[in-house]
């Protein structure tokens, strides 16, 4: 069955590809399979794989400033809101990066000539980020705000080494 389902969005996908001929970034946001999501990302132009790029970590700015008023005290701990975010949060932070192709290197953003020169580098601080936002994720079903303290936390640390070593200011 999931077999079945994978092979169907996966060919939904590139038929969403194939119909707007690659130039429609929001068409290459729909999540296409693993297999595919390079393929998908380089469907992209230069200017556009910034763009989505920007769009998702626009999100992730979202749901984490959500959060972080919560775990502040800034706004009333609301559990189901708190989990929402995270939810969202997990299941976007493996998508950014597709979008950081050779092919958008030379293109004005705030990345930093260092994810493409030190590409290992790059690809552990991504994964020390999903990892803390799926432990969040898994933290939040707890629906106590003592218990997605640290875990926060360490998103928030993941992010900003990332950005101290990747991202110009």
């Amino acid at each position: 069955m999931k077999k079945t389902v994978l092979i169907l969005g996966t060919l939904a996908a590139l038929s969403l590809l194939a119909a707007c001929g690659g130039q429609n970034s929001s068409a290459a946001s729909a999540a296409p399979a693993p297999e595919t999501a390079q393929a998908a990302a380089s469907a992209l132009s230069p200017e556009e794989a910034v763009k989505e790029r920007e769009k998702l970590m626009k999100s992730f700015k979202e749901d984490v400033g959500t959060m972080g008023k919560m775990v502040k005290g800034e706004t009333p701990y609301d559990a189901a809101a708190f989990q929402a975010a995270a939810d969202s949060l997990a299941a976007n932070a493996d998508k950014p990066w597709e979008h950081y192709t050779p092919e958008s290197a030379n293109e004005e953003s705030e990345a930093k000539p260092e994810v493409w020169s030190k590409p290992d580098e790059f690809k552990q601080a991504v994964e020390t980020f999903t990892t803390a936002a799926a432990a969040l994720k898994t933290a939040a079903a707890s629906g106590k705000l003592d218990d997605v303290k640290k875990p926060f936390g360490e998103v928030g640390r993941s992010c900003k080494a990332c950005h101290d070593t990747f991202r110009a200011d």
